[in-house]
């Protein structure tokens, strides 16, 4: 952790000698609540450390809520200049976003959301030339991508079993998708925040999502079944999509100061955000009287299966959408999840730890040019 510290101390130091007089006041649209616990503790945070480390030539502003673009609309929001920065989902965008999309899709058994975090950030930023070109087709620079906890089933009816799904409506993405198919449901597509009025009306009887979102998106009132099997890991969820003018707009200080600080950003935004928060949102889902249900062999099969087809399946779809050798960008995120299952032993659940991780295997190795 004195690394990180220094780092920051390092580039505090710089910018107030070298920081533009005239401060840069940034519009951060966010289609999450302002509840959401990556509006709530992340984004903050990491606003904090940007201002402090530019000596205040960098002030961003977030506006949450979808006030000035939804999930969807957030892509093009950025390439407009409607926003100077905002959250961003591939499989809300899949056409402009193709290559980052079949990482997205790929489902990650079990629960190692550490090492899964990791592994999504070296492949995104390291290892796949045809994220970055995307992003710049799109006018857009992008890092900082966290991961959420295992996706569960939040349900209105009762669902215990996969034979309970047979004839539901599921709000699910990316590899959820298949998921929900092979398990009988029929997915919708729609983001969590627009799913907590789909789920109030019947539109959808479930969602498929991290327990955080219990709180996050307003489901605690209107859930009465959740089924704790882990459904699978999925990502990565962008913080960091910036417009490109407004990034090379920044001075070398300025925008080093955003990288310098992205590791931390992505290690509270996956252990303090999301792991830190689910375990106190199961303590108030039960309190409110929420059935958790355990799930079983049913859920597992379901699961074994979408990992033993998946890989044809992306290879499939991100080839009809133009991304090349998406064999060898899946093998590259195998060889990653297994280094990454590794480092994330020693770093458990401690923020500074996987801070320190991120900064060495990938932040510090980031060209600023080559964004």
């Amino acid at each position: 952790m004195k690394n990180v510290v220094y780092g920051t101390v390092l580039v505090t130091a710089v910018a107030l000698t070298a920081a533009p007089t005239v401060a840069k006041d940034l519009v951060y649209g966010s289609w999450m609540g302002a509840n959401a616990s990556t509006n709530a503790i992340t984004l903050p945070q990491y606003f904090d450390r940007i201002r402090e480390a530019t000596g205040g030539s960098i002030n961003w502003t977030l506006v949450p809520g979808g006030q000035l673009a939804s999930g969807p609309g957030t892509v093009d929001a950025v390439k407009g200049n409607l926003i100077d920065g905002g959250t961003t989902m591939a499989p809300y965008t899949p056409r402009e976003l193709p290559a980052t999309n079949a990482i997205f899709t790929r489902t990650v058994a079990g629960n190692d959301v550490v090492g899964t975090a990791g592994a999504m950030n070296e492949l995104m930023l390291l290892n796949c030339p045809q994220c970055l070109a995307e992003y710049k087709r799109n006018e857009a620079v992008a890092f900082g991508g966290y991961n959420t906890t295992p996706y569960l089933l939040m349900c209105k009816p009762e669902v215990s079993t996969v034979a309970d799904l047979s004839g539901t409506k599921v709000r699910a993405s990316g590899g959820g998708v298949e998921i929900m198919t092979l398990a009988g449901a029929t997915p919708v597509a729609m983001s969590p925040a627009e799913a907590t009025s789909a789920l109030e009306r019947g539109v959808v009887d479930c969602v498929m999502g991290s327990l955080a979102w219990l709180r996050n998106y307003g489901y605690m009132d209107i859930t009465k079944h959740v089924v704790e099997f882990p459904l699978g890991m999925a990502g990565p969820p962008i913080l960091m999509y910036l417009n490109r003018d407004v990034w090379e707009a920044m001075s070398d200080v300025e925008r080093q100061a955003h990288i310098d600080n992205a590791a931390e950003l992505v290690a509270v935004g996956t252990i303090t955000a999301q792991i830190d928060i689910d375990a106190e949102v199961k303590v108030k889902a039960l309190e409110s009287g929420i059935t958790f249900h355990q799930g079983g062999a049913d859920f597992a099969a379901v699961i074994d299966q979408r990992v033993q087809d998946q890989e044809a399946h992306i290879i499939e779809i991100a080839t009809q959408a133009g991304v090349e050798d998406v064999a060898g960008l899946l093998a590259k995120y195998t060889e990653l999840l297994a280094k990454w299952n590794a480092l994330s032993t020693d770093i458990g659940m401690d923020v500074g730890k996987f801070t320190e991780a991120l900064n060495a295997e990938v932040y510090s190795k980031i060209d600023l040019d080559a964004l």
